[in-house]
């Protein structure tokens, strides 16, 4: 084997790790918009046997799905596991073949062979200059259109955890988004702007001091159109008015004991609805629920455990006059095979404050087709009671980023409770509350969004996603009839 052929290889391995840490536990957000440098380095800057490019889109797949979901190997679920590997390096065999086949930029071969015309300070117009910059923005089109339909094919067929898009969970102003095209158009721009900084940098060590506007258009184009992206969530998450907020008080513990939970129910402020992760209720608790007020003042939504080992089967929701039991038959679920998910399950709602509410329990709220039927049947805000069983923190932290991101592609506010931290976040994502485990009672303000005021991602489905493979069909045929031309 070749040295540059195993330097591409380990290429390939060094973006699936990169992109692995963007990911909860470990949220280094930033590495995305880097992180698939290095493989796009190796597939388009060493001359690799189509063999081996297919080998380097499974490496990176099947590494940033190996670790981004070593958490299920951890609860005992290596079949889920296996599903995401395998189809995570089925996409990065698929799109690297199609980057090495279809995307030619005289970057191919050797640097020292390439013929360089001087470009000066100022001269903008140079045909070379702008030559080169419009092929990295076509080739940008190219490589993040085909990722992107990639990763929506895959969605179809498991739900689509971890998507790049969801990765920027604290850039409020890019993530609204989301509510035009999904995770696609995030994915999108992410994919698009490591191939601008690979093409960048490699301009910097080819063609180093000829510096001219047209000569770095790709990057001042591609960085003006994120400015405008963020300009435009900046300007959507402006407070317009709150519309009858609801004030949602959270307590996070590690105890069940109902008595323990209502001493730390205490705040200076009224609130609507309290939210617990995991409660132990015998027939005597409901006299303490009633001299602390809950269920006259205030509502309560609590998991309810049962067992020895204390897990949460089902959801108590009491609110004045009414107390409503919802118990799951504990059972497998297989939340990353195909066709697993929502198949046979009925939606729980209740209304309470001109609002209707829905308790999603455990993995419900992480299939994320389940939650898109719940909003387009009229739920205004969810609520996921997340006692996972067997499964690590970082199991609960990845559900609450993905359950997050759905929610404000969907334009609804989310309610997250777990027995390790619980979290209130409005329609734009926004966390305006956090409670960790055994610390004290907090509150946040959200608002409940009209019954079927929902976003244009949410009128209108995956239509980026589809539209990206459009650009990547017809992209590849008009190259391989370009290629035939120019043999002939």
């Amino acid at each position: 084997m070749k040295i540059s052929t195993l330097l591409a290889l380990l290429l390939s391995l060094l973006s699936g790790l990169l992109v692995s840490l963007a990911f909860p536990p470990w949220k280094f957000e930033w590495l995305i918009w880097v992180g698939l440098t290095p493989i796009l380095a190796a597939l388009l800057l060493f001359e690799l046997d189509w063999r081996f490019s297919l080998l380097c889109g499974a490496l990176f797949g099947g590494l940033f799905g190996g670790t981004t979901f070593f958490w299920l190997l951890q609860s005992g679920r290596a079949v889920d596991w296996i599903w995401n590997v395998g189809t995570l390096a089925l996409i990065g065999i698929i799109w690297a073949y199609l980057v090495n086949r279809f995307v030619d930029l005289r970057i191919k071969g050797s640097v020292g062979k390439e013929k360089i015309s001087p470009i000066f300070p100022g001269q903008g117009s140079t045909p070379e200059a702008w030559h080169k910059s419009l092929a990295h923005l076509r080739a940008a089109l190219f490589v993040a259109a085909t990722w992107t339909v990639l990763e929506w094919a895959r969605g179809v067929l498991i739900p689509a955890w971890n998507t790049f898009g969801s990765s920027l969970q604290t850039s409020l102003p890019l993530l609204q988004l989301a509510t035009v095209t999904g995770a696609s158009g995030l994915t999108f721009i992410i994919v698009f702007a490591n191939l601008i900084v690979l093409a960048s940098v490699r301009r910097l060590i080819v063609e180093p001091g000829r510096m001219s506007w047209a000569s770095r258009f790709d990057v001042t184009s591609t960085l003006g159109g994120i400015f405008l992206i963020a300009a435009g969530g900046f300007y959507f998450l402006q407070p317009h008015g709150a519309n009858n907020p609801k004030t949602i008080g959270l307590v996070s513990a590690h105890s069940t004991d109902v008595g323990d939970l209502i001493a730390k129910t205490k705040l200076n402020q009224p609130v609507d609805l309290w939210i617990w992760g995991a409660a132990k209720i015998g027939p005597g608790d409901y006299s303490k629920f009633a001299e602390a007020s809950i269920g006259k003042e205030s509502g309560l939504v609590a998991g309810i455990t049962a067992g020895d080992q204390n897990s949460v089967n089902g959801v108590v929701v009491l609110t004045p006059g009414s107390v409503k039991n919802i118990f799951v038959v504990p059972r497998p679920y297989p939340l990353f095979q195909p066709y697993a998910g929502s198949q046979g399950r009925t939606l729980n709602s209740f209304e309470y404050k001109d609002a209707t509410w829905v308790p999603l329990l455990n993995w419900e709220s992480g299939d994320l087709l389940f939650v898109r039927g719940a909003v387009a049947k009229g739920i205004q805000i969810l609520v996921s009671i997340a006692d996972l069983p067997h499964a690590p923190r970082t199991a609960a932290e990845q559900l609450l980023s993905n359950v997050r991101f759905l929610a404000l592609s969907l334009g609804r506010p989310v309610i997250f409770a777990s027995p390790e931290f619980a979290v209130v976040a409005t329609k734009s994502g926004k966390i305006v509350a956090r409670s960790d485990a055994n610390g004290e009672a907090v509150a946040g303000q959200l608002e409940a969004p009209q019954s079927f005021d929902v976003t244009l991602y949410g009128r209108y489905g995956d239509w980026f996603a589809i539209a990206c493979g459009a650009i990547t069909i017809v992209t590849a045929i008009s190259q391989r009839l370009r290629k035939k031309g120019a043999v002939r």
